[in-house]
């Protein structure tokens, strides 16, 4: 008898340390025809896709699962316009709303879903505080003056603090959260190398995110930062230029004192505003031992090469034509452009992301030791 209620306890045990491992998320979108066909779940990693699909049933339907790794998954249905976020934890969630406004469909259950629907709801108020879809309509108006732009501007950033402040106010709850977690994923790559490391650190030493695969992105990039920082040397490429002829970097930056890889795009608005500005930086200073090579991310070739000819960027230029899949933009963990990278003659790093306010003092530094 003992034994018996032994394995009863211990079943009983197992199946409530298990209901927490899986998801339950119903819906009711209500409709003037009740809508039937299916409903779609997924995410958004093309690396480990996640897609589930299940039927509809008089605008109801029911998903169920587990999540391996809680993040941001979409739900579509068939014949209803948009998409609804939802951040996917192993826990019960529902969903009411309206055909029409699917989108905005109300969501409730979820750790980090609540506190998601905390911040937006808090932040679509700052939205209609600074109207902020009516300022930008009018930024953009044929008519409205500079005056008036920088004005616009400056309450662009006052509502941008407002909303950092609340998105920061949360976190602060709990640091390490999947909620923190989420805003890391999207913003890690502007966090300095150092700040960034105690972030992750952090997060490593939680249990909870082992195996989580924002956090494994983010390690992977904060890693190869650590690998690019001064004094490393810098990882070799070799692309062909306009004419086909390849361009070994290795061979290329031994005939300068300072080289320079520009990472850029004809496509790309911030790198063609400040070419002007790179043109005459490197006419200052090419004959004291600087060098360019421009590594684009572009993806058509004559507009690459247009870009070129317009701008007259007269220094060196290579490209595989793979837009953010080139592989050189891999290696050097490019996520925005425009950026650079600055080697000596030896091909050991200098200096990485420096800002273009700031690339004149540089210059001056390393060309004068």
């Amino acid at each position: 008898m003992k034994k018996l209620l032994f394995i009863c306890a211990a079943v009983i045990l197992a199946a409530s340390c298990n209901s927490g491992k899986h998801y339950t998320v119903k819906g009711n979108i209500t409709a003037d025809i009740p809508l039937a066909g299916r409903a779609y779940l997924f995410n958004s990693d093309r690396e480990n896709t996640v897609r589930d699909t299940v039927k509809i049933n008089e605008g109801q339907f029911v998903f169920e699962g587990t999540v391996e790794s809680p993040e941001m998954f979409y739900i579509s249905l068939d014949g209803v316009d948009g998409l609804l976020q939802i951040f996917l934890e192993n826990d019960n969630y529902t969903i009411s709303g309206t055909k029409d406004d699917f989108s905005n469909a109300v969501i409730t259950g979820g750790e980090t879903q609540t506190k998601l629907n905390r911040y937006t709801e808090a932040n679509n108020g700052l939205v209609e505080k600074y109207a902020l879809n009516d300022i930008i309509k009018e930024y953009g108006a044929e008519g409205t003056t500079e005056e008036r732009k920088e004005e616009i501007n400056a309450q662009f950033e006052e509502f941008n603090k407002e909303s950092t402040a609340l998105k920061d106010a949360i976190i602060a709850e709990d640091p390490v959260s999947h909620f923190a977690l989420m805003f890391l994923g999207s913003e890690y790559y502007y966090i300095p190398v150092d700040s960034l490391s105690d972030l992750v650190s952090a997060f490593k030493a939680d249990p909870e995110f082992a195996g989580n695969r924002t956090l494994a992105d983010i390690d992977g990039y904060l890693q190869k930062e650590l690998s690019l920082m001064p004094g490393n040397k810098a990882v070799d490429f070799t692309l062909n230029d306009p004419e086909g002829n390849p361009v070994t970097f290795s061979e290329f930056y031994p005939k300068n004192k300072v080289t320079m890889i520009d990472f850029w795009a004809s496509w790309c608005g911030p790198c063609r505003a400040f070419n002007p500005t790179l043109v005459e930086i490197y006419k200052k200073y090419q004959d004291k031992g600087f060098g360019i090579i421009g590594v684009s991310l572009d993806r058509d070739r004559d507009s690459w090469l247009k870009g070129i000819e317009d701008d007259g960027l007269t220094w060196t230029h290579v490209s595989d034509l793979k837009f953010w899949q080139s592989e050189v933009a891999g290696l050097y963990n490019v996520n925005f452009i425009p950026q650079n990278t600055f080697v000596d003659a030896e091909g050991n790093i200098i200096g990485r992301k420096v800002a273009e306010d700031e690339l004149e003092a540089f210059l001056e530094e390393h060309l004068n030791k």
